[in-house]
């Protein structure tokens, strides 16, 4: 059997990257303030989406996957 192709990619992502584009920061932290954002505003569906995007992008776990950051 073969492994299916990861889809992780959602709006989020396409935005987090957009942003990172157009003002040089790291997509890691725009999706953290994205994040902090969600929290604040108790928008659970946009959390989930902004963790798949994380987990997506490598930026979720990094100590416990050993990802350079």
């Amino acid at each position: 059997m073969t492994r299916s192709q990861e889809k992780g990619a959602n709006e989020i992502t396409d935005e987090a990257q957009r942003e990172a584009a157009r003002s040089g920061m790291d997509v890691c932290a725009i999706l953290k303030e994205m994040l902090k954002k969600a929290k604040a505003d108790k928008n659970m569906g946009r959390e989930r989406k902004i963790k798949r995007a994380e987990k997506y992008l490598g930026c979720r776990n990094k100590r416990k996957r050993g990802r350079k950051s």
